[in-house]
């Protein structure tokens, strides 16, 4: 009598276990960093370009100019003023999206630097 009283409790507890959620789940969202810089390089690959000293892979990524205009990868060059949103990834980072932004809008510190 013992054991079958041990064994439904054991069962009703492993069942209770089971069916609660997790409590330790990791979070799987990806952190979005948006950074503005100016283009400091764009190889002849055109898979990445460098900016802030670190490569931004822009394949996928959306690429539009301030006033909303789509623009594609040839429209990237040296000294261009960006604003990227971008996931981190091991060997730099994975852009979302790139806005080109006009040469009114950059602020006057880099204006002077161009």
């Amino acid at each position: 009598m013992r054991f079958k009283k041990l064994l439904t409790i054991t069962f009703l507890l492993l069942a209770a276990v089971l069916s609660a959620s997790p409590g330790f789940s990791q979070d799987k969202t990806e952190k979005v960093f948006t950074f503005s810089a100016l283009i400091q390089g764009v190889p002849k690959d055109s898979t990445f370009i460098v900016v802030n000293e670190a490569k931004v892979f822009v394949t996928g990524a959306k690429i539009v100019s301030d006033t909303g205009t789509t623009l594609g990868m040839g429209d990237l060059k040296p000294k261009l003023y960006v604003t990227v949103e971008a996931v981190k990834r091991p060997d730099g980072f994975l852009a979302k999206k790139i806005t080109v932004i006009s040469s009114s809008k950059i602020p006057v510190n880099l204006r002077k630097a161009l």
